[in-house]
């Protein structure tokens, strides 16, 4: 089970902090206005990688990230977002100025460092329909050990997905994980909760 928990970093916003039986990372949205997935701690594998599973038993914050697969997938940036008269907005992928989704899995090259250089977070849908979230680390050395593939709102490499990554931050900021309790989805779509 994941536990989400969230802390002010400027009154503003929120950074998420996310603790599974795998590890922690979080996601803030930082003063720069851009995007950061960061992964705090050395036990990254000997071949730079660090995975974290996301399960329906998950609820939210797995539905969160089912709606962000299905977005880039579908090729539609803004499917899930608030402003109804762009949802169903079509982007292909191939313009793009990297390659984002190769063979299924979503593979985003921090926007702050050369692509072929840079950190990874890669989000592979699995045949039990689970998520993997995986960190590639370049091997540079951590800030403070921690490991972050940056997301730019003005400039990235794969503008417009960028502003499909900000929904689901958003969503998961707007949530009140300490009010509600996940039991899981169902085999519908729909979300047990409870409140605590």
């Amino acid at each position: 089970m994941i536990r989400v928990t969230k802390e002010n970093n400027d009154g503003l916003n929120s950074v998420i902090n996310v603790e599974t039986s795998e590890g922690s990372f979080y996601i803030s949205f930082e003063k720069n206005l851009n995007l950061n997935f960061s992964y705090l701690g050395n036990n990254v594998d000997n071949e730079g990688y660090y995975s974290f599973v996301i399960d329906k038993s998950n609820g939210y914050f797995y539905k969160c990230f089912d709606d962000l697969y299905d977005s880039i997938i579908n090729q539609r940036p803004y499917r899930y977002s608030d402003n109804l008269a762009n949802t169903e907005y079509i982007f292909p992928l191939n313009n793009c100025k990297e390659k984002l989704v190769k063979d299924g899995i979503i593979e985003w090259h921090s926007d702050y460092e050369p692509y072929d250089t840079a950190n990874i977070l890669s989000i592979i849908k699995d045949e039990d329909a689970d998520y993997i979230l995986t960190f590639f680390d370049n091997g540079k050395t951590p800030y403070n050990n921690e490991h972050t593939v940056y997301i730019q709102n003005g400039g990235s490499r794969y503008d417009p997905y960028n502003a499909t990554f900000m929904i689901l931050y958003n969503k998961l900021r707007n949530y009140d994980f300490e009010c509600y309790y996940d039991e899981g989805i169902d085999n519908t779509g729909f979300i047990r909760t409870r409140k605590r």
